[in-house]
């Protein structure tokens, strides 16, 4: 398959496989001044003038692994700006952090995102109960997108009262997840459209997981990417 370069920050060359998106991008870790607060995260954005769609990214873990820092990528690479922020153990921590976030993603003096018109979230795994808390406390939020997650009542009824177009993707072959049980959260959800999958393995959107499954990562990817381009706000 043919290989694309794309430039980052610092000159570096970063090659990737045709079909993960045409656009420059810029990647780095980051700093977001938040009144007293200096908060982290990974951002992944287009290089190129104008304010961007932009997506906010929740993982299984408290700090960006590489699989979420690629995923930034591969949104950016399709007209997409990711920030993926650094978290803590604390769920009334993390929706502190995600609403400064999201206000500085929302700050029209910024330079490069729309999110002051609305903007998406995005959750992996246990990254669903940051997603769940955002969604329901801000009404910036435009898109919510959660893959591999069980939607208990709780999270159901969280993101259902956000009221916006919404996304979840699950297998049927992942053992950490419910299905069933959240299939039953529909009614909860109705903005949110179900996708499942007949088979694929714990972990087959993780790159880094022993159940990661090419096809199915593909897929999701190319479903994310197109709900949230008919979804956020459009580059301007």
């Amino acid at each position: 398959m043919a290989l694309a370069s794309f430039q980052s920050e610092g000159s570096t060359n970063l090659a990737v496989q045709t079909g993960e998106g045409v656009v420059d991008i810029i990647f780095h870790s980051t700093s977001i001044a938040a009144g007293p607060r200096t908060l982290g995260g990974y951002l992944a954005r287009p290089n190129g003038e104008g304010q961007w769609p932009t997506v906010l990214i929740f993982g299984p873990e408290p700090t960006p692994t590489s699989t979420m820092k690629d995923i930034c990528r591969v949104l950016a690479r399709h007209g997409i700006a990711a920030l993926a922020p650094d978290l803590t153990e604390s769920r009334e921590q993390n929706l502190s952090i995600s609403l400064a976030v999201a206000a500085y993603i929302a700050d029209p003096a910024g330079h490069w995102s729309n999110g002051q018109l609305g903007y998406g979230v995005l959750s992996f795994a246990t990254g669903v109960d940051d997603l769940a808390a955002l969604a329901q406390a801000d009404t910036k939020v435009a898109a919510s997108v959660v893959v591999s997650s069980t939607i208990d009542p709780p999270t159901a009824e969280a993101i259902g009262d956000a009221r916006v177009p919404g996304m979840v993707i699950l297998s049927r072959g992942d053992e950490s997840v419910d299905v069933d049980a959240s299939i039953d959260a529909r009614e909860t959800m109705e903005h949110t459209t179900f996708v499942v999958y007949p088979t694929g393995d714990t972990g087959f959107w993780d790159a880094s997981s022993e159940g990661y499954d090419v096809k199915r990562y593909e897929d999701t990817i190319d479903r994310i990417v197109t709900f949230f381009s008919e979804h956020l706000p459009v580059r301007f």
